[in-house]
């Protein structure tokens, strides 16, 4: 191909990318997922918001997103993220179906996220208690069909009170480095250890370590009688 051949060709595909690039986001609606739907899609698909997210019949509520400028060798997305319910996440998009979440901030009640579940995840423990989810660079890591591969950083719960009881838990964190992570009590009433590990994409197993301070914390459990608990579940 001549030089000036090559110019008018470079010349083309990017005017047929940033056509795509500018158009209303609500054209892109018939491609998205089949479990993901948006009652409404604003703005283009370089800056757009999605009104009334559903992912399996949830009410998740809205999506805000920006597109950077994407990396090219090898190639990968980047977009900036704000999902009203309390998250500010930056994503990673390879051509291979690999994505990469960095959650930069996170301030989540725990009824606000099981309100934006699917009714099929399965979150375990989180599901008996209130309080809120706090993280600051958390990475998320999932495969190509969208199942949680992989996590790394801190994620806390604060304020956390076990609903059944009405009592006052303490706040806890999760340290994750890949497909495992130690789980630790922050002080309290309820002194905690354990582990928890990937062991597939999406599933998950824990085994903790629970001990009651004081008595009267849990029912029929006395003070400083350690209790094990085994957990499995998908996310």
């Amino acid at each position: 191909m001549s030089r000036r051949g090559l110019v008018l060709a470079l010349i083309g595909s990017g005017a047929v990318v940033g056509s795509l690039i500018w158009l209303p986001a609500r054209f892109f609606g018939p491609l998205l997922p089949a479990d993901l739907r948006c009652t409404e899609l604003s703005g283009t698909l370089w800056v757009g918001q999605c009104h009334g997210l559903s992912i399996r019949s949830s009410r998740s509520g809205d999506l805000r997103w920006q597109i950077h400028r994407p990396q090219w060798q090898p190639f990968k997305a980047h977009i900036s993220v704000v999902w009203t319910v309390g998250v500010e996440a930056k994503v990673s998009a390879e051509l291979n179906g690999r994505v990469t979440l960095q959650l930069t901030r996170v301030q989540l009640p725990l009824q606000s996220l099981r309100d934006a579940m699917p009714a099929d995840v399965t979150l375990g423990p989180i599901a008996a208690v209130a309080g809120r989810l706090e993280s600051r660079g958390l990475e998320i890591g999932l495969d190509e069909r969208g199942r949680l591969a992989s996590l790394r950083g801190t994620a806390e719960l604060r304020n956390t009170r076990l609903l059944r009881y009405n009592a006052e838990i303490g706040d806890f964190a999760a340290e994750f480095s890949g497909v495992t992570g130690r789980i630790k009590d922050l002080g309290g009433p309820l002194m905690l250890a354990g582990e928890a590990r990937l062991t597939e994409p999406g599933a998950y197993a824990a085994m903790l370590r629970v001990t009651p301070k004081a008595a009267g914390l849990l029912p029929a459990l006395p003070p400083n009688a350690p209790i094990e608990i085994s957990i499995d579940g998908r996310l």
